[in-house]
């Protein structure tokens, strides 16, 4: 029996909050929909299998923890490598310490570009929380740097364990041609509201093929060492982590420890708008297990 995981606005965040962690495992979420990709969360414990719907696209899966031992899939590829997390098998399987799992499905409606906001709209249970906003109207009182550029994002999930801590936040945001997302290393000081995490993104498109993900020496540096990805693709860590443990290393803070880096869109000479559409997950410390 597969059990349906409870949904809720959350109150202390923007976004929805999905219990995860609640009940016996498998445990599945509803499914939302956003530029004609459906997105669907699943809880399995140690051994268990859950079967993958192939009749309604391509489907791709990201690990957010554990293990999917019949692909050979944890949270995390190498150190700044990028794979792509296309599955064909029929089912997938949890190894020894479960999984928790995102199902992207391209349907026959994902379109070859985004070039209109109007695209992008979501679908699904409370739907209306997932709306988007420009990065200036987010963090205009905060930083100038969003300004005028053509950059959005919107509310997400968080993935909530049995006691109600989050274990992800995983939220969707889009950067036009040219576009730089900032140069951040993410060192602010942890809260409840917005915890230490180890991030990693998973694209839903490309808009002209060039834009990726770079590091950097410090803001304003020239030197830019750039790792395009492409629909489907996500990226192992730019964080820093301890290889002995398998966890990420923290700044005196609490906070991850990250080198200057940042999302850079790309550019094309083809006329009109193109989106980059990108899914960030921040798997909070606790839950961040980097074994590839």
């Amino acid at each position: 029996m597969t059990n349906t995981a409870r949904n809720e606005v959350s109150t202390t965040r923007t976004g929805i909050n999905i219990f995860i962690g609640e009940g016996a495992a498998p445990v599945v979420s509803d499914t939302w929909g956003v530029g004609g990709w459906n997105i669907q969360f699943v809880r399995l414990d140690a051994g268990q299998s859950f079967a993958l719907n192939h009749s309604a696209g391509a489907v791709h899966i990201k690990v957010v923890t554990g293990r999917l031992v019949n692909i050979n899939r944890g949270a995390y590829a190498e150190d700044k490598v990028v794979r792509n997390t296309k599955v064909t098998e029929a089912e997938v399987v949890a190894g020894p310490d479960g999984a928790v799992f995102t199902i992207f499905t391209g349907t026959s409606q994902v379109p070859n570009k985004v070039t209109s906001m109007s695209q992008l709209a979501y679908s699904g249970p409370l739907a209306e929380q997932l709306s988007w906003i420009t990065f200036e109207e987010r963090y205009h009182d905060v930083i100038p740097f969003f300004d005028g550029l053509d950059c959005y994002l919107s509310p997400g999930f968080h993935l909530l364990d049995a006691d109600g801590e989050e274990i992800t936040y995983m939220f969707v945001w889009t950067a036009g041609k040219g576009v730089d997302l900032s140069t951040h290393n993410h060192g602010h000081d942890p809260a409840p509201t917005r915890p230490a995490f180890a991030e990693v993104h998973w694209v839903l498109q490309n808009g002209t093929g060039n834009g990726g993900m770079y590091e950097t020496s410090k803001p304003g540096a020239p030197d830019r060492a750039r790792t395009p990805l492409q629909q489907g693709d996500e990226h192992g860590p730019f964080f820093m982590w301890d290889k002995k443990t398998s966890r990420p290393i923290l700044r005196e803070n609490g906070a991850v420890e990250y080198p200057w880096h940042g999302w850079q869109g790309g550019t094309d000479t083809e006329a009109g708008q193109s989106y980059d559409v990108v899914a960030a997950f921040e798997i909070t410390a606790p839950y961040a297990i980097i074994a590839p």
